[in-house]
């Protein structure tokens, strides 16, 4: 791991390919951390996104916690309060026909 700060979370943009790596398995899909950016929780929902084709293949074959995937920034919503926000990830590919 690097001792470099991350990018700022301001700067995540929706339709952004990110590097990410994979923390958790979820009964819906899984949750990662933005490997370039100020710590955030994110997520890619499979069950809400699961039609899309980027993401129908990694349901198909699912990334194990600690493997970093190239990911799409869907949507970035703020919480409450700073710093929270929720990153919610789709998968590169979306449009392909």
């Amino acid at each position: 791991m690097t001792d470099e700060p991350g990018r700022p979370l301001g700067e995540l943009r929706q339709g952004e390919t990110v590097r990410a790596t994979v923390t958790s398995h979820q009964p819906w899909g899984f949750t990662a951390r933005l490997d370039a950016y100020e710590p955030v929780g994110a997520s890619l929902d499979m069950i809400r996104r699961g039609a899309e084709p980027g993401v129908e293949r990694l349901a198909r074959q699912l990334p194990p916690v600690g493997a970093t995937v190239d990911l799409v920034v869907g949507e970035v919503r703020d919480w409450h309060h700073e710093p929270w926000i929720w990153v919610d990830l789709t998968a590169p590919g979306t449009a392909e026909g």
